[in-house]
């Protein structure tokens, strides 16, 4: 079965001013872009953000074709939410809203783009390192991330196999009758995943 849509992007080798950053300025420069969504009074400022994101990713070589699959699986999400704060708090909260989650889905991409896994796994384990303090392990947290973002991309692309197996049968796809399959497939993704990680000694 296929891994499905890359839904948060992936690493591609570049020479990049991004590309060419280190992991603890990407950092700062996510917290600096948090602060001033968290903050901003109206929906101009994340308008900005995204634009301004949009342009270092084109330049850190992220084509259209990629942010097309990045984005387009957020649409019918945000348009729902788009129609549902015009509604209820008008067009600037609306605007306000999307923009903000337009910009950290643009985010998430040029990070994704310009940084490789591992390295990015590796700084999330060093800032979670305060947690062993509790009796956390931060490899382990490391690893859940690892999974979740190799795991909804699999759950995804088996959604869209098995729309295309009844399609392809010429029937029409049920989102009911598809929730069967989807679970057994997820969780057989599930078993598979815990018993490579027994084998490797996680528990």
């Amino acid at each position: 079965m296929s891994r499905g849509p890359d839904l948060f992007g992936s690493y591609s080798p570049g020479g990049s001013l991004l590309h060419r950053a280190p992991l603890w300025g990407k950092g700062a420069g996510i917290v600096v872009v948090t602060v001033a969504v968290v903050l901003a009074p109206a929906w101009p400022v994340p308008a900005v953000l995204a634009a301004v994101l949009l342009a270092a990713g084109t330049a850190a070589g992220v084509g259209a074709r990629e942010w097309w699959r990045g984005l387009a699986p957020a649409l019918p999400v945000l348009l729902l939410l788009t129609v549902y704060h015009v509604l209820t708090a008008g067009p600037g909260q609306a605007a306000d809203v999307v923009g903000t989650i337009a910009v950290f889905l643009v985010l998430t991409r040029v990070l994704m783009h310009t940084t490789p896994l591992a390295e990015l796994l590796d700084g999330v384990v060093r800032l979670c390192a305060p947690v062993r303090l509790v009796g956390a392990d931060p490899e382990r947290i490391g690893l859940a991330i690892s999974l979740m973002l190799r795991s909804i991309p699999f759950v995804v692309g088996a959604v869209g196999e098995l729309r295309d197996a009844v399609r392809a049968r010429g029937l029409r796809p049920n989102p009911v009758l598809l929730v069967t399959p989807a679970v057994i497939s997820t969780v057989a993704y599930a078993q598979r995943t815990g018993q490579a990680l027994a084998a490797r000694g996680f528990d």
